[in-house]
């Protein structure tokens, strides 16, 4: 049997106890549901959720939504739903919403209207894996916590341009040329480099790596994860499937 964490260690390690409780999403590979997985969670346990984003995003009609131009000027009572989407724009021809800036957000959280703001601040043209651009990705300086995203359905398959956003980047970062294979080492090098996974991230802010849409995590030994929560800023790693139960089958703390 497997052993799967409980809640409180997954609250632990996104830091749950701050308030508001930002959290930013970047990577690829299941942002968008990650953070639609963390807002039923944190529901309920009774917080009033807020979504939005420094990018464009996808929003599944279930979640009440609501357009403004800076949402800070919004009153207190325009937050008190259990869930609210939060964004600038609706883009029709593409279907997305498009959010605010960090700064903006930043400002936002300030005010403690809501007990938690989920934020996807990066894109990634729905590929499973991507390195981050120079520009990317948008974290508010207000996060609590940065979880990477990486998609696990990549490792054993052969990467290249057709499968991965940025792909020059990603090369460069972990070495792995047009046509090899990825591997978990791989994935280890992209979250260990500065200019990597966790580019940008505020300082003192939590960092967990998700290793996500990968159900047979058996293949992943344990002492292939350790040495980088040993020897970087990286304080858990998560491995599962988020659209799944339960989402998170295995997790590895400092």
């Amino acid at each position: 049997m497997k052993n799967i964490p409980q809640t409180d260690d997954l609250f632990f390690d996104l830091n749950a106890s701050s308030r508001p409780l930002v959290i930013s999403a970047v990577g690829a590979g299941g942002k968008t549901s990650l953070l639609f997985w963390l807002a039923t969670l944190l529901q309920q346990a009774g917080r009033r959720v807020l979504l939005t984003t420094t990018t464009h995003m996808f929003v599944p009609d279930a979640c009440p939504v609501l357009l403004c131009r800076d949402p800070s000027t919004l009153p207190a009572p325009a937050f008190q739903q259990p869930l609210l989407g939060c964004f600038s724009t609706w883009l029709p021809a593409v279907g997305k919403v498009r959010g605010f800036s960090p700064e903006q957000i930043d400002v936002l959280a300030a005010r403690a209207d809501v007990d938690v703001i989920l934020v996807e601040a990066d894109g990634a043209h729905g590929f499973a894996l991507k390195a981050p651009n120079e520009h990317e990705p948008c974290i508010p300086q207000c996060s609590c916590c940065v979880i990477a995203v990486t998609g696990g359905k990549m490792l054993g398959q052969k990467v290249g341009p057709s499968n991965v956003h940025r792909w020059p980047g990603f090369s460069r970062l972990t070495g792995v040329e047009a046509g090899e294979t990825l591997d978990v080492a791989a994935l280890i090098r992209l979250v260990q480099h500065p200019l990597g996974a966790f580019k940008n991230v505020p300082e003192g802010c939590r960092r967990i790596w998700l290793i996500n849409q990968y159900s047979q995590n058996e293949n992943i030994a344990g002492d292939m994860l350790t040495p980088l929560l040993e020897c970087s800023d990286v304080e858990a790693i998560w491995i599962g499937a988020v659209q799944e139960i339960p989402a998170i089958t295995r997790r590895f703390v400092r």
